[in-house]
């Protein structure tokens, strides 16, 4: 995990306008929280440069342990330096082989299989090509003089280190050496394969706390900084299999609140999707949520896993992007139990208790939106960092910030508008711009921070973007597959066809029952009928 600083962006304060300039909106006085989809980037940067920094100390270990190191780490790419780095002596590996010359190609072809037969490298596939590099401006490839011989190969590190050195000792033309690693084992990285494990995924990375900048609504109010820490502090020792913690909400909270719930349903019929309206209105007719007091997570819980299956799981402020939505695959969603401060109790620079069950609990009540979001996490699990940072794009937008259509009218399904006064009415009006939902395009979208969204995409239907996220998933490059077994809450991971087998039976089992069910039901129609 990687401690973030305090960096803060604005926001306007709902409907704010600035008086002296009409129609114009004031200079941003409120803030934004760390949207999911910076996070993610961050997280992307860091690790790369983190991965960088490595390769660079592997290059200065390496140079000194061999014989012409400088020579051949000049030439080498870093994912070669890695591969030889990490390899013991004895092992084999298998990798690819991409070298590069500028002199003719029999007398380099002749120079490469003396090299690599002398010091017993076993060559299994070998074919040349023309040389071609990348313009800088363009990034078009152009023919250069010289040829690649590119081959597939098995040899220990010391057997590809003497032919290395063979190489750009004998041959004064050779001008690069690529190797990739080619294992028939790929290493897949770590990542939670029971729900138990989301243990490990519960670490928060960044806070935006009332101590730390005097711009938060709650800065300098003690009582509320010591509220929150105590939150805080039960969901950071929350772990899997205990007890939903019970709080007990102040008169203040409880006022806060309603007023939020109140203000929001003069918007429900107008601005907020059918799915969100009829959910919300199970949710109040079994008291689940209603505006006089707040709901304890441990009663949402109930009813949510009655519904879809999904529960709310406490944590102590945003998650790295691939922890939140690794949750996602086992239909739990990380929430925070504080709520905004009284005195903004309109808009929240960063999620709170207002967000997670105004906004994500009725539409989590929604199969569709429950399938969708755990098709995501699922999607996460060993994704790469680029892939994180498209997946929480595409979860941004959809999630937390989608629209639909209905009756021609546009209408959120995402939890940030639906738990946001200000933002609900600027994104189903007519000031932004609004794009068709295509999760290919969705995952490259910038995300704008600093204000309202200049942006929202917009499904057809639930059922459409639901289509089309699996779509964009089979597109995903995936050496495996994963399965979620929902009678376990644990994850399989699929490489071969054997396994699928059992979740195919499942699948049977359940099909039996319902084939069963169906023929008990005839069954009693036509003796009904013959009465």
């Amino acid at each position: 995990m990687l401690q973030r600083g305090n960096t803060i962006v604005t926001i306007p304060e709902d409907g704010e306008k600035d008086e002296l300039n009409t129609g114009r909106k004031a200079p941003p006085k409120m803030t934004r929280r760390y949207s999911l989809v910076h996070q993610a980037s961050i997280e992307r940067f860091a690790n790369e440069g983190l991965k960088r920094g490595n390769t660079v100390k592997r290059r200065q270990q390496l140079q000194g342990g061999i014989p012409h190191g400088k020579q051949i780490l000049q030439r080498l790419n870093d994912e070669g330096v890695d591969l030889i780095w990490a390899a013991d002596c004895t092992s084999r590996i298998h990798f690819a082989a991409i070298l590069t010359s500028s002199g003719e190609i029999p007398c380099f072809m002749r120079t490469i299989l003396d090299s690599f037969t002398k010091n017993g490298i076993s060559i299994e596939h070998l074919e040349t090509r023309p040389h071609k590099r990348k313009q800088m401006k363009t990034g078009m490839e152009k023919a250069a003089d010289g040829w690649d011989i590119i081959c597939e190969c098995v040899a220990t590190k010391d057997q590809l280190l003497a032919a290395a050195t063979e190489l750009v000792t004998s041959h004064e033309d050779l001008k690069n050496i690529s190797i990739y690693k080619s294992d028939k084992g790929e290493e897949i990285p770590w990542f939670p394969r029971h729900i138990s494990e989301l243990d490990q995924c519960s670490k928060c990375v960044t806070k935006y706390e009332p101590t730390t900048d005097p711009r938060h609504p709650g800065h300098g109010d003690a009582t509320y900084i010591a509220r929150r820490q105590f939150l805080n502090d039960q969901a950071v020792n929350f772990r899997h299999g205990d007890p939903i913690p019970y709080v007990e909400y102040t008169k203040e909270e409880h006022a806060t609140w309603k007023a939020v719930y109140e203000k929001l349903k003069t918007l429900h019929e107008s601005h907020t999707c059918l799915s969100y309206r009829k959910n919300l209105k199970m949710l109040e007719e079994e008291g689940v949520l209603t505006a006089e007091k707040i709901p304890q997570i441990v009663d949402v819980n109930k009813y949510l896993m009655r519904k879809t299956g999904f529960m709310l799981r406490p944590c102590s402020g945003l998650l790295s992007a691939r922890d939140f939505l690794a949750s996602l695959a086992y239909r739990v969603f990380q929430t925070t139990t504080y709520l905004r401060h009284h005195g903004s109790p309109h808009h929240s620079p960063e999620p709170d208790l207002v967000h997670e069950l105004l906004g994500h609990v009725p539409m989590f009540s929604d199969p569709l939106i429950a399938q969708m979001s755990q098709d995501i996490g699922l999607m996460s699990l060993g994704a790469t960092d680029d892939q994180i940072e498209k997946l929480a794009t595409v979860y941004w937008f959809i999630i937390e910030f989608g629209l639909c259509r209905e009756d021609g009218k546009l209408k959120a399904i995402g939890a940030g508008l639906l738990s946001a006064y200000g933002e609900l009415m600027h994104a189903c009006s007519d000031v932004p711009d609004h794009k068709e939902f295509d999760p290919r395009v969705t995952a490259v979208q910038t995300y704008e921070d600093s204000d309202y969204q200049p942006l929202y995409f917009v499904a057809h239907s639930l059922q459409d973007a639901l289509i089309k996220l699996r779509e964009y998933a089979s597109s995903m490059p995936r050496s495996y597959g994963v399965i979620y077994d929902p009678l376990t809450q644990s994850v399989r991971l699929i490489k071969k066809v054997e396994d699928v087998a059992p979740a195919f039976e499942r699948f049977h089992l359940d099909l039996s029952g319902i084939m069963q069910s169906l023929h008990v039901g005839n069954r009693t129609k036509a003796s009904n009928f013959s009465k």
